[in-house]
C-alpha cells in the first residue's frame, strides 16, 4: 500500500514539473558534441577578466556535457566590452554595497564552413556584494563577486547554445 502512494506521488510530481515547462536534456540532445574556445579579448581596464571567463566557460560547458577539444568543429570567441563597479549604498560617507556589471559579446564560429554566428541573448550580468572593512576583505569580496558574475555569464551562454541552437536546423545533429 505504501509503495502505491509513493508511485502516485512521484508520477504526480513528474507531471507537475513537465507541465511547468521544465525538461531534462541529455547529452544526445546537445546541438553538437565538442567545442573549442578561441580568443577572449578583454577590452576593459579590469585585469585577468579574460582568464576568469575562459576558466568559467570551460567548467560550465564541461558540466553541460560538451567535450572540450582544440580540434572541435565549433569554436567560441568573446569580447568582454564592459566591466563596471558601482557603489549602491553608503554609510557614514563610505560605500557599503557595490554592484558589478559585466557585458561580453560572444561568437560561435563554424571552423569547417568558416562562418560566424553572433550569439544573442547575453545581457550584462549584474551581481552585488556588501562591503566589509578592512580593504583586504573588500578586495577579496570583489574577486568572489567577479567569479560569480563570470560563472553566471558563462552559464547564460551555455543555456542559450543548448536551448536556442538545438532548435536551429543548421545545428541539429544528423
Amino acid at each position: 500500500m505504501n509503495r502505491k502512494y509513493i508511485c502516485v506521488f512521484l508520477f504526480s510530481a513528474l507531471l507537475l514539473v513537465n507541465a511547468c515547462g521544465y525538461a531534462v536534456r541529455g547529452k544526445a540532445e546537445l546541438p553538437f558534441d565538442s567545442i573549442a574556445f578561441g580568443s577572449i579579448q578583454n577590452h576593459t581596464l579590469e585585469p585577468k577578466l579574460q582568464d576568469k571567463l575562459n576558466r568559467a566557460l570551460a567548467e560550465t560547458f564541461a558540466s553541460y556535457g560538451f567535450r572540450l577539444s582544440s580540434s572541435a568543429k565549433y569554436r567560441i570567441e568573446a569580447d568582454v566590452t564592459k566591466f563596471t563597479l558601482t557603489a549602491l549604498s553608503e554609510q557614514e560617507l563610505t560605500a557599503s554595497e557595490y554592484e558589478i556589471s559585466i557585458l561580453a559579446d560572444f561568437r560561435l564560429i563554424d571552423i569547417e564552413k568558416n562562418t560566424t554566428k553572433k550569439i544573442e541573448g547575453t545581457d550584462p550580468f549584474r551581481t552585488s556584494f556588501a562591503a566589509v572593512s578592512p580593504l583586504e576583505n573588500l578586495t577579496a569580496q570583489k574577486e568572489l563577486a567577479m567569479d560569480r558574475a563570470v560563472k553566471n555569464l558563462a552559464e547564460e551562454l551555455a543555456r542559450s547554445i543548448v536551448y536556442g541552437l538545438s532548435t536551429t536546423p543548421e545545428f541539429k545533429k544528423k
